[in-house]
């Protein structure tokens, strides 16, 4: 359990870890307050970010080799792959999402600060969500959509329940209740698994 006092103390910490000179990060991103702090200490420290799945070792060997980033973050393991940089990034860059690729080899999206930023501020609007709320993630962040429930709380300085469970486990409601969580995202697949569970009858 953190206060915004005490996540942003780990993200100056990591800040300075990953050093002043942007660098490109490859961030294997998982449902973790690590993940969280290293995402968060790049769009601070002005470090483009490539984010993957965590867990999908091939996925990760075929973006290193292909984008070559300078440093890889897995967990709390900071990976230095050399000490500065060979890139040169736009100076607005600060995240790479990788497309589907159901057409072909997977491409990248690239967005700026600014476009982070606007599009969390959008969907809170939008949403209405408020200081007093608490998500689950019942997306992973390396998921555009999971990374926007993320990206519109924190924007509103709401709260953020990280877990992996899934909506069908007795467990992951259990937590739901017990953490009073508000909202949860969902993708189509996500309501026909909720319908298998029972939701409509459920209190929470």
């Amino acid at each position: 359990r953190l206060s915004y006092v005490e996540l942003a103390e780990r993200v100056e910490a990591m800040s300075g870890r990953l050093g002043a000179t942007p660098r490109l990060m490859l961030l294997a991103a998982s449902n973790t307050v690590e993940t969280v702090v290293a995402y968060l200490a790049a769009l601070a420290g002005g470090h483009p970010v490539l984010i993957a799945p965590a867990g999908n070792e091939a996925t990760i060997a075929r973006l290193v080799g292909t984008y070559d980033p300078d440093v890889v973050v897995r967990g709390a393991s900071v990976q230095d792959r050399r000490p500065g940089s060979v890139h040169r990034p736009h100076p607005e860059l600060a995240l790479l999402l990788s497309t589907s690729g159901s057409t072909g080899s997977a491409k990248l999206v690239r967005l700026s600060a600014a476009n982070v930023q606007t599009n969390a501020e959008a969907i809170a609007d939008y949403l209405g969500i408020r200081g007093t709320d608490r998500a689950a993630t019942t997306l992973p962040l390396s998921y555009c959509y999971g990374l926007s429930v993320l990206n519109s709380h924190l924007v509103r300085g709401a709260s953020v329940l990280l877990t992996d469970r899934s909506v069908v486990e007795p467990a992951f409601w259990q937590l739901f209740g017990e953490q009073r969580c508000t909202t949860f995202a969902g993708v189509p697949y996500t309501f026909d698994l909720l319908d298998r569970v029972g939701f409509a009858g459920m209190r929470l």
